[in-house]
């Protein structure tokens, strides 16, 4: 296919195609720097384009820009029109192949998947305080920087959170999109988003999608009835933790109220299965959730005492293991660093700040962190926000029994521990798809359906965890 001419570029190479776009190589003329184009192809001998695959462009270019600061989405750096008509995109360059082909033969370890997944959360986290959903999250659309980090890209199908629901068509990717949005439940959601991010890193995990089957019927309408029937997969990894395992089953449960929350939720859970693996800590930058904050920082002193710059600062709140935190910005002082001189007079009427900050000192020698952990001065205000997530994962399966009485089949379950504040259960019908999550450990089956073989599957729910799937039959009832 031959590349378009623009104005002020070079073409180097194709890179790709999407549903109605080719993104290409080109060299920026000035300044000098490789880029990535995408160009929407003609859908006619006229090259004209119809509206919806207008819209959807410009939606592509809007989303992009809004969001393209943070570090883990492939920004836009500028837009035209071809010669020819045609919309272009000019993003930053990230060399091929995508994250879903370097996978494929060679699945990353779990540490890095994990890191992945919590950088990839973190902005799908930005996009959804910004009333934006992706609907389109899957392996290829995470590029590779030259730094090695992720980058979401491909924003071509998002929609505002309040929109959505209102499409009449919505794009599909298999085997990526929540059984909701292919049974048509959904245009697409926070939920839709979230079960895609985990279908996402276990494809991270294993070098496939999660309901793919190695050498066995992998058509569209195979991966559709088992993504909206079967139970989502382990990974099968004997590397890979248990609870790990159990939470990218959670994220991918059939139903979206099942999932983690947020994107948010699931990055912090993620978090804690890294913290207790000893792996090396990753952060989470979530941009744009409080409003600019007017921050103190000092300057050289003045003939009247210290000259204080208030300067308006766009916080991010960066989420560790242990919680929420803001992070100054560049310039802003830092607790580890040497503090200027102090003029002798200030000194004078600074001696009860001094005391509490030695108090403060000793505070932190005492609780014996390592000092190249330590976590970088702000002078803002945050509100941890509340962890829902309960801090230990179910022990095991649920204890399921099933047997026939007068009444009908009855199913009992007792949880594989003593239990925790909050628990509750889930059951669902292999054979029927029917799903519900309850308070009850008891489940009675009654009518025709109860004559016949009867199973049922029941996990534990705890938090953001889930345990692994109990099942229990009975059989037909003899004549």
């Amino acid at each position: 296919m031959s590349a378009p001419t623009i104005s002020g570029y070079t073409f180097v190479e194709h890179l790709g195609s999407g549903g109605f776009a080719d993104v290409f190589c080109y060299e920026q003329q000035w300044p000098q720097q490789k880029v990535a184009i995408k160009v929407v192809r003609a859908v006619n001998d006229k090259g004209a384009l119809n509206e919806r695959e207008r819209s959807l462009f410009t939606s592509e270019a809007n989303a992009m820009a809004r969001l393209g600061d943070h570090p883990n989405i492939v920004p836009v750096l500028t837009a035209g029109v071809t010669d020819d008509g045609r919309p272009f995109l000019v993003m930053r360059y990230c060399p091929p192949p995508d994250l879903g082909a370097r996978v494929r033969h060679s699945p990353l370890s779990v540490a890095d998947a994990i890191s992945t997944g919590i950088k990839l959360a973190s902005a799908i986290e930005t996009a959804h305080r910004a009333g934006m959903v992706h609907r389109d999250i899957k392996p290829s659309n995470v590029l590779v920087t030259s730094y090695h980090e992720p980058a979401l890209t491909d924003f071509g199908i998002a929609g505002r959170l309040q929109e959505v629901a209102a499409e009449d068509e919505v794009r599909i990717s298999y085997p990526w999109s929540a059984p909701e949005m292919l049974d048509g439940r959904s245009n697409g959601s926070i939920a839709s988003d979230v079960y895609s991010l985990g279908a996402t890193i276990w494809h991270l995990l294993v070098g496939r999608s999660p309901f793919s089957i190695t050498g066995g019927d992998n058509s569209a309408r195979a991966l559709s009835a088992r993504i909206l029937h079967a139970a989502p997969p382990p990974t099968q990894r004997p590397d890979v933790p248990p609870a790990l395992d159990r939470l990218l089953q959670q994220a991918m449960a059939k139903q979206p109220g099942h999932r983690p929350e947020t994107a948010l939720d699931l990055a912090r859970t993620l978090q804690r299965l890294e913290a207790a693996a000893g792996f090396p800590r990753t952060q989470i930058a979530v941009e744009g959730d409080r409003a600019p904050v007017a921050v103190a920082r000092r300057r050289d002193d003045g003939p009247d005492g210290p000259d204080l710059d208030l300067t308006q600062v766009k916080p991010v709140s960066v989420v560790s293991a242990s919680g929420p935190r803001a992070v100054a910005p560049a310039g802003a002082p830092d607790a580890h660093e040497p503090l200027p001189p102090v003029r002798r007079s200030l000194l004078v009427w600074a001696g009860i700040a001094v005391a509490v900050a030695a108090a403060v000192v000793i505070g932190l020698l005492v609780t014996g962190r390592d000092p190249s952990d330590r976590e970088p001065f702000t002078e803002l205000t945050v509100t941890p926000t509340p962890d829902d997530v309960a801090p230990e994962a179910p022990d095991g399966p649920p204890v399921l029994d099933g047997r026939r009485t007068r009444q009908g089949v009855v199913f009992t379950w007792a949880g594989p521990d003593a239990g925790q504040p909050g628990d509750s259960w889930q059951w669902q019908r292999p054979d029927t798809g029917e799903s519900e999550r309850t308070d009850d450990t008891r489940l009675l089956i009654t009518g025709p359906e109860a004559q016949e073989s009867v199973c049922l599957q029941v996990r534990l729910i705890r938090g953001s965890f889930a345990s692994e799937w109990a099942q229990a039959c009975v059989d037909e009832q003899a004549g």
